[in-house]
């Protein structure tokens, strides 16, 4: 039975605006990875671009839940295996968090996927990440690992690091190092280790709507099938944030990453999602992930997705 419709779910979860989920692994080499959110700082899998607070943008004082005070919704960032990761927008708390509010922002996101019947699934994700932002440039860290079975077979084992700093050039220019590696081992994967570096631009930047794009190039290192292969690599890569109300956000986030003496050789990353807070310090993420490799390790496919849900607490 095929999965609900993206646009389907969004909708589902945007009139929820709360406890809901639903998990799927996908119909190729079934990678599983979580996506997180916090509140007040929401960390995910998109695309990492610099907080509005960097940008020098002043929220007005005023009362109640408006579009000038939802400025601060869902800050955070993440990175996932898919180097696609970060959030802008923060939603507005409702009360002060029970956590110490520190230089570094933290949360852990833990996500279980159980089935059974016909057939027997089990699935585990655990990410940790943390976010320091200052005045002019800001620091993420994060890693992630996920295992699952399908009667009684391992269908996902993956894991993935990074680091990324950000620094402002000008209100909506900013300049980025991106340092990513991943393990899959289901798709043969041992290693494909990132670095880039990249120039942003913010096209929108609203109180409620983010637009962002990054242009670059690094290099990229990769081992699969025994077999290590080295090279230069673009990249491009673009998010969309909006909220929906005050308790709800969605997006969508994607990257291209082209071997530049071969651009018959890339690999494409996309996600699209929607979180919905819970309480002050727990929230909950649904969202879709789709990676493409243009060329795979022998026997493997070069589409893998999947659908789940994640619980995320600020710490």
């Amino acid at each position: 039975m095929k999965p609900c419709t993206l646009s389907s779910l969004l909708i589902l979860c945007a009139i929820a605006g709360g406890p809901f989920g639903l998990a799927r692994a996908g119909d190729t080499n079934a990678p599983t990875s979580t996506v997180t959110l916090e509140n007040p700082d929401v960390t995910t899998n998109a695309i990492p671009v610099t907080t509005n607070a960097v940008l020098g943008v002043k929220p007005k004082a005023t009362d109640g839940l408006t579009g000038t005070t939802l400025l601060g919704a869902f800050g955070g960032c993440s990175g996932g295996k898919f180097s696609v990761s970060g959030r802008i927008l923060r939603l507005p708390t409702p009360a002060p968090p029970t956590y110490a509010i520190s230089d570094w922002r933290r949360n852990l996101d833990f996500g279980v996927n159980q089935s059974r019947g016909n057939t027997e699934t089990l699935r585990y994700s655990l990410g940790l990440h943390a976010v320091k932002d200052r005045e002019q440039d800001l620091f993420r860290i994060h890693g992630r690992a996920a295992y699952g079975e399908s009667d009684g077979t391992r269908d996902t084992e993956n894991a993935s690091a990074g680091l990324r700093y950000e620094r402002m050039m000008t209100k909506r220019v900013y300049a980025l190092m991106n340092l990513d590696w991943v393990t899959d081992t289901i798709a043969d994967l041992d290693y494909r280790a990132t670095g880039i570096l990249s120039p942003g631009l913010h096209l929108i930047r609203s109180e409620t709507t983010v637009f962002n794009l990054e242009a670059g190039a690094g290099y990229v290192q990769e081992k699969k099938n025994e077999d290590v292969e080295g090279y230069a690599a673009g990249r491009a890569a673009s998010t969309i944030e909006h909220i929906l109300n005050e308790r709800v956000l969605a997006w969508f986030s994607a990257e291209y990453l082209p071997k530049l003496e071969d651009p018959g050789i890339f690999f494409v990353n996309s996600e699209a999602g929607i979180a919905s807070a819970l309480t002050r310090d727990l929230s909950l993420n649904v969202y879709y992930q789709r990676r493409y490799d243009s060329n795979p390790a022998e026997g493997k496919k070069s589409t893998d997705s999947v659908l789940a849900t994640a619980l995320s607490l600020t710490f």
